[in-house]
C-alpha cells in the first residue's frame, strides 16, 4: 500500500548504498496512519510484447515475456530508490519465532503460507516455525506498538517486513509486523501471506495483475495466483543466485522462466 517518502528515507538510501551489511526498507503492504485497509492483488497476463531491438544494458536481442518483466520488476525493484537493483534471496533455512499476540487463525494462515512456502523455494533453504532463536521474526502486536519497530518519520497501517542482507546479497535476517488490532481477520490473513511471501526477498510492489499478491492496490487476496507461485520458483531457482545484477540476469532468464514454469 502507498506510504509517504521522505526527506529521511533518501538520506537512508545514500547511507545504505554505500554499507554492507545492507538493509531492505520496510515492505509495502503497510499504508500511511488513518490511510485505511491493508494492500493485495490479481493476474491476468497480458500478450507478449513485440520484439524489439537489442538495449546496450540487455545482452538479449529481443523482448522479455511478460512474466520475466513481472519477476524483475518485483524482485529488483526498489520502495524509495535505493540504488542496489540486485537479487536479495535467503541462502540458509529461515526460522520463523511468532511474537506477541497471534489468533488461532492468525498462526494457522503463517503454518499454511509456510507449507506453501517450502513446496516452491526447493530444497536448498526450508521455512519453518521455531519457539525462538529465529532469524525471522513475525510480530502480531497492536499498532501503537508499531512505533517499537518502525523508521523514525514512518507510520505504518496494517503491517511492514523489513530485511538485513550481507554484501552477497543473502538474506541474513528479517521482521515482519503485523496488526493485532484494528483489521478484520480477513485483512490480517491477507498481510501475512504478503508479508512473508516479499520478506523472502520478492520486496517491491506493481500496479500491474490485481491478483497478485505483489499487488500495490488495495486488496484482501488469501491465495498465491499462478504468476506468484512461478515467481517465488524463480527467484529460488538453481539458475539464478544472491546479488545478480539486470545484465545477469537477462543472461539466464529464459532457462529461469522455462525451470520454473515446468
Amino acid at each position: 500500500m502507498p506510504r509517504p517518502q521522505t526527506t529521511w528515507m533518501l538520506l537512508l538510501a545514500a547511507v545504505l548504498s554505500c554499507a554492507g551489511p545492507r538493509e531492505a526498507v520496510p515492505g509495502r503492504s503497510g499504508s500511511a496512519a488513518g490511510s485505511g485497509a491493508p494492500s493485495t492483488r490479481v493476474v491476468s497476463v497480458p500478450p507478449r510484447p513485440a520484439e524489439s531491438p537489442r538495449s546496450p544494458r540487455s545482452p538479449r536481442p529481443f523482448a522479455r515475456l511478460p512474466e520475466e518483466s513481472y519477476f524483475l520488476e518485483i524482485a529488483l525493484g526498489s520502495e524509495y530508490g535505493l540504488g542496489d537493483f540486485t537479487i536479495k534471496r535467503w541462502a540458509e533455512d529461515v526460522r520463523v519465532e511468532v511474537v506477541g499476540y497471534p489468533t488461532a487463525e492468525d498462526l494457522a494462515t503463517l503454518r499454511e503460507v509456510l507449507a506453501e512456502l517450502n513446496e516452491l523455494v526447493g530444497r536448498e533453504v526450508r521455512v519453518y516455525p521455531v519457539p525462538s532463536d529465529g532469524n525471522l521474526r513475525v510480530h502480531f502486536i497492536p499498532h501503537d506498538d508499531f512505533y517499537r519497530y518502525e523508521p523514525s518519520g514512518v507510520v505504518f497501517f496494517g503491517g511492514f517486513f523489513w530485511n538485513w542482507w550481507n554484501a552477497a546479497g543473502e538474506i541474513v535476517r528479517g521482521r515482519v509486523v503485523i496488526g493485532s488490532d484494528r483489521l478484520t481477520a480477513s485483512q490480517r490473513k491477507h498481510l501475512i501471506r504478503e508479508e512473508i511471501t516479499q520478506v523472502m526477498g520478492l520486496m517491491n510492489d506493481s500496479e500491474k495483475y490485481p491478483e497478485s499478491i505483489f499487488y500495490q492496490g488495495y486488496s484482501e487476496t488469501h491465495t498465491y495466483a499462478p504468476l506468484d507461485r512461478l515467481l517465488i520458483r524463480m527467484l529460488y531457482s538453481d539458475a539464478l543466485r544472491p546479488g545478480m545484477t539486470l545484465m545477469d540476469l537477462d543472461r539466464v532468464l529464459p532457462e529461469l522462466y522455462r525451470t520454473a514454469f515446468h
